[in-house]
């Protein structure tokens, strides 16, 4: 019997963009800390993008990935296919192996174990991954723009080149080849952190004409400005990189009209070592935010306590829109008889300060260290087993189940039922 009396039970988080980079990076992250790391911050179910070595890139990689989860994760896990021009085959197996998407599917530039998508193999990829009932998620930016702009800004070292080498254009042009691809191809798409209003009103239109479209936005771009950077230097660098306010207030009215389906972290920590050396030269920097342990405090305080979106929306977006995007709703992303029993209860009530040493990932920084938020996940239940009460780690290592995706069921874009969050009375 739990006693949650002036708390608030929401459905558990589902974080559908994080990369815990375990095996071959696990300096930076790996599945212990980095599902302790949602535990706490209310997340009972994470999306990893298989940028790991080996990457999500054939059945046997994928297997050795979910072999180094199953023994670390206190959360439940799914994971995304990669995609190269080497592994076109590899789809079909992969989706029955129960893959959550494929992606994210870069456009721009990749980590060394992939590569950069050209537009032949993007649009084969498009047709097979289509064919499989999967959704295809893709990072969008034109490397040929950013690449250029990289180069004409290389001399300079301040944070704010890195922002302006890669303009609202890149991003914006990157989506509307994907749209039209995807048409072409009749795949489902999503677009990873958007993070422009340019982008958002393509996926606004696609969507309108019938296209299957979703997409998610970010904390770190709703919440700084391009201007911040000047302070915050490579502890806010990532890609896309931060924008003007114009576009952080489209992002949040796009979460409030249901144009943006939901909130992602895409967690990418790294150790201090790989961020320092970007305050002297901004091009030496890692780009990447640890975000998953932060995203709902963040919301809640900054989102609906600003009343920029309601409680509502919030768990939508947090929640129960990645469950339907998945196909993983009722099952998860919701309060109801036969549900798995995720659960986050949040004390509302609570005050604390964002420190970096308060948190469970291996990062070694964060933009918003010293962020006041009001509305901490007290208690995180997974299948209605308790793994973190007030801020500890309660679960041994190995709860974590590798959740398949199951392709007949399909997947849909949000026309939501009523809600089945409820506030808690003592019980």
């Amino acid at each position: 019997m739990i006693n949650c009396n002036g708390k608030i039970v929401l459905p558990g988080g589902i974080d559908f963009h994080v990369h815990f980079q375990d095996p071959g990076y696990t300096y930076r992250e790996d599945w212990k800390t980095g599902t302790e790391s949602a535990a706490a911050g209310g997340t009972t179910l994470v999306v990893d993008h298989g940028n790991t070595n080996p990457p999500s890139t054939s059945p046997k990689n994928l297997r050795e990935i979910i072999k180094a989860a199953e023994g670390k994760a206190i959360v439940d896990f799914g994971i995304n296919g990669a995609v190269t021009s080497k592994n076109l085959d590899q789809l079909p197996k992969l989706a029955a192996e129960g893959v959550m998407a494929f992606g994210e599917i870069y456009m721009a530039e990749s980590i060394p174990e992939l590569e950069r998508v050209e537009d032949g193999t993007l649009l084969d990829a498009f047709k097979i991954i289509g064919k499989t009932g999967c959704i295809a998620g893709v990072h969008a930016e034109n490397w040929e723009i950013v690449s250029h702009f990289m180069k004409k800004l290389k001399r300079r070292k301040d944070p704010l080149a890195h922002c302006e080498a890669r303009p609202e254009i890149a991003e914006a042009e990157a989506i509307s080849k994907a749209l039209l691809f995807a048409r072409e191809a009749g795949v489902r798409l999503h677009i990873f952190h958007l993070s422009t209003k340019l982008g958002l009103d393509l996926v606004v239109r696609a969507r309108a004409h019938g296209q299957d479209v979703s997409t998610e936005a970010l904390p770190h771009h709703l919440l700084f400005r391009k201007e911040d950077m000047k302070k915050l230097g490579p502890y806010l660098k990532c890609n896309p990189p931060i924008r003007s306010e114009e576009n952080r207030v489209a992002l949040w009215k796009g979460l409030k009209n249901g144009g943006i389906d939901m909130v992602s972290s895409d967690h990418w920590p790294m150790p201090l070592s790989e961020v320092e050396a970007g305050w002297k030269d901004i091009w030496k920097a890692g780009s990447g935010v640890a975000g998953v342990e932060t995203r709902i405090p963040l919301l809640l305080t900054y989102g609906v306590r600003k009343n920029l979106i309601s409680m509502e929306t919030f768990v939508k977006v947090t929640s129960e829109n990645p469950a339907r995007r998945l196909g993983l709703y009722p099952r998860k992303g919701s309060i109801r008889v036969g549900a798995d029993a995720d659960l986050t209860i949040i004390d509302l009530r609570k005050r604390t300060r964002i420190k970096i040493e308060n948190l469970h990932t291996k990062a070694g920084y964060t933009p918003f260290a010293g962020w006041e938020i009001v509305g901490v996940p007290w208690l995180t239940l997974v299948r209605g087993k308790i793994v973190m009460e007030d801020g500890e780690i309660v679960s041994k290592p190995g709860w974590g189940k590798y959740i398949r995706r199951d392709y007949r069921k399909g997947g849909q874009r949000c026309q939501l039922e009523n809600l089945s969050s409820k506030h808690c009375s003592s019980s």
